[in-house]
């Protein structure tokens, strides 16, 4: 019996949103330590690590924001076609074959989410359509450079909630909170060219307080 040991795994970025689509050696992965995969976006979507005879899969989620764990032993990942889900009960990623993935990607290239999906996103966050477009200026300003914290650090950690995105930095751990509920918020964040975190602090990014400022001047 012949065993194809190239698997394709299909996920999307937790930062950018975008659909990722990496082709997987399982016989090469097995024979290292660790392989980390990447967005263009610059953001780790997922890491990989050989461990005893199976493989230990270390996900950035889009859905919740958090990392999750998942531990496939190889006959498992070579026998079938895998699909994992989010504890929120969202697709995290799917692991299989490459007809398999090409027909999900057509799937969603037809409908872009699925009834499900759409129906736990708007159970789950509180305005998805706005977060998504918080999610997408945050996408661009990452991009050039324009979210960074004044310790002196840039690399930053996205993580989603319900009702806000939290930036955190990953030197002195400061956070930013966006709040993505409203039009406002929106509309507050369409006019930052830049967004500083403040070093080990707390400090929001938010509608009311952006208006009561406006209206004191």
């Amino acid at each position: 019996m012949l065993i194809n040991g190239c698997k394709t795994l299909i996920l999307r970025c937790h930062f950018c949103a975008r659909l990722k689509e990496y082709e997987l050696n399982l016989f090469q992965i097995m024979n290292g330590e660790k392989t980390e995969y990447k967005c263009e976006c610059g953001e780790t979507n997922f890491i990989i690590k050989k461990k005893n005879k199976g493989i230990d899969f270390i996900v950035n989620c889009f859905n919740c924001g958090n990392k999750h764990y998942y531990h496939m032993d190889l006959h498992t990942i070579l026998k079938d076609n895998n699909l994992k889900y989010c504890p929120y009960g969202t697709r995290n990623f799917f692991l299989g074959s490459k007809e398999m993935a090409e027909k999900i990607l057509l799937e969603k290239a037809v409908k872009k989410r699925d009834s499900i999906d759409e129906k736990i996103s708007n159970d789950y966050f509180n305005n998805f359509k706005v977060l998504a477009k918080i999610l997408g200026i945050l996408y661009t300003l990452k991009k050039e450079n324009k979210i960074k914290c004044n310790c002196g650090y840039s690399s930053i950690n996205i993580k989603l909630f319900s009702d806000r995105i939290e930036l955190e930095c990953l030197n002195c751990h400061s956070v930013k909170i966006v709040f993505a509920e409203t039009e406002e918020d929106l509309s507050v964040l369409l006019k930052k060219d830049k967004i500083i975190l403040e070093e080990r602090n707390i400090s929001c990014i938010d509608s009311i307080k952006e208006r009561d400022r406006d209206i004191k001047k």
